[in-house]
């Protein structure tokens, strides 16, 4: 009995050992297999985040990614090309307010001038243009002075108004008309257009740091200059001191200045405001040839020529690889300098011109281009305000009014004679 007892007992410990020894291989098992999961999942297996759906770590993985292209290198190292700048630049000639347009833009019920109505027609290519300047022949000396003028110019201040709503940047100031007003009248027609954000170019309230106006248009830089040849023998009514320091007489010494300025602060383009010529004249002078000359050579791009009142003819230029570009004279933007008032004038003195000038600065090179000009003739209409004596005035682009009933055959015959000389003048007939 004792013999079977202990006999039992026996089957049970190995039993008991057995169960213990295949318990045992199991856990050793799973172990292993728990620990390859782990190696695999750091070896490059990603978790995944049960509430986001998204890997963790993902910033990590993602920078990591970024940072290289397909090849493994750094994606840093090949930036992406600069893209190439375009814009236009707007330019008209001669604006001049004698005093039948101040008279028409007076309202006797506000006792005030409105002269913007005149621009309404023209406004919307103005307005397009990326830069629109012009040549602001006058002054804006006060009222106190008296509103007036051929021989002396002096408007209200209200045509700044209508210049700034029309939409034009920048004005040049240098004229044979910018000190019929004297000193003073200077330094208050350049105090007005500061008060107004025009910029301009050409006179100063004192001696300035440069004389040179640098304006960045979308990432190219302009530098206008400009100068004028003749002052209507009014110099006397300055100091020479005043005179130098405030108005741009044309010197070659000086423009040589200005046109380094101009390259030593990295300007694109170099644009020439100039006041020359012989009055309705409409071929440009041996003095005019002589002086674009020597602007060009010494880095000028672009010359707007003013003064004459009637348009002259344009060049196209080349030097090595630049090119350059001339407009002798651009003719009257507006005025009252019309055939019914000046009968012995040559027709043209109501005829002006918008030019569009498209300029590219290539991103791969940072080289500045003019690639293209185009040119929007212009006429100014007058007509007899109704019920009054005045008159008032309308700046049009001619061809969007050939064909428009808004005026009678007569105006439009008018017109089509100005759009065949103005076209005819510039080479494009």
């Amino acid at each position: 009995m004792r013999r079977k007892t202990k006999f039992f007992i026996r089957r049970i410990f190995l039993l008991t050992l057995m169960i213990a020894l295949i318990a045992g291989v199991f856990f050793v098992v799973d172990a292993f297999i728990n620990k390859d999961k782990d190696n695999s999942s750091n070896n490059g297996v990603p978790n995944v985040d049960s509430n986001t759906g998204k890997d963790k770590g993902d910033k990590d993985q993602n920078k990591d990614d970024d940072d290289k292209n397909d090849d493994g290198k750094d994606g840093d190292s090949t930036p992406e090309p600069v893209k190439d700048i375009d814009i236009t630049l707007s330019a008209v000639g001669d604006i001049m307010y004698h005093e039948s347009q101040i008279n028409g833009a007076y309202d006797k019920e506000t006792d005030s001038y409105d002269f913007k109505p005149y621009f309404d027609a023209i406004k919307p290519i103005i307005e397009a243009a990326d830069i629109a300047v012009a040549n602001f022949e006058g002054t804006t000396a006060g009222k106190e002075k008296r509103y007036q003028a051929y021989p002396l110019f002096n408007a209200p201040d209200d045509v700044l108004d209508a210049i700034k709503y029309a939409g034009f940047d920048v004005l040049s100031t240098v004229n044979n008309h910018t000190i019929d007003m004297r000193k003073d009248g200077v330094v208050r027609t350049i105090e007005k257009m500061d008060e107004r954000g025009l910029a301009h170019v050409g006179t100063y309230v004192k001696k300035p740091d440069t004389r040179v106006l640098i304006q960045d248009v979308k990432g190219i830089k302009i530098a206008f200059l400009a100068y004028t040849e003749m002052l209507n023998g009014l110099e006397s009514v300055m100091t020479p001191e005043d005179l130098d320091a405030m108005i741009n007489v044309l010197d070659k010494t000086k423009i040589k200045e200005d046109i380094a300025y101009a390259k030593e602060n990295k300007a694109d383009l170099i644009v020439m405001f100039v006041h020359w010529g012989t009055e309705y004249m409409r071929t440009h002078n041996n003095a005019q040839k002589t002086w674009a000359d020597f602007m060009i050579s010494e880095g000028v791009d672009i010359i707007l020529g003013s003064h004459p009142h009637v348009i002259q003819e344009a060049e196209h230029r080349t030097l090595d690889d630049r090119k350059a570009f001339i407009i002798y004279s651009m003719g009257n933007f507006i005025s009252n300098q019309r055939q019914e008032s000046l009968p012995d004038d040559p027709v043209q003195i109501e005829d002006g011109v918008i030019l569009n000038i498209k300029i590219k600065k290539s991103g791969e090179t940072g080289k500045t281009t003019i690639e293209d000009v185009s040119y929007t003739p212009t006429w100014v209409y007058r007509a007899r305000q109704e019920g009054k004596s005045t008159y008032t005035y309308r700046v049009l682009p001619v061809m969007e009014y050939l064909e428009s009933d808004q005026y009678p055959a007569s105006i439009k015959d008018r017109m089509r004679k100005s759009y065949k000389d103005t076209m005819s003048k510039l080479g494009q007939n």
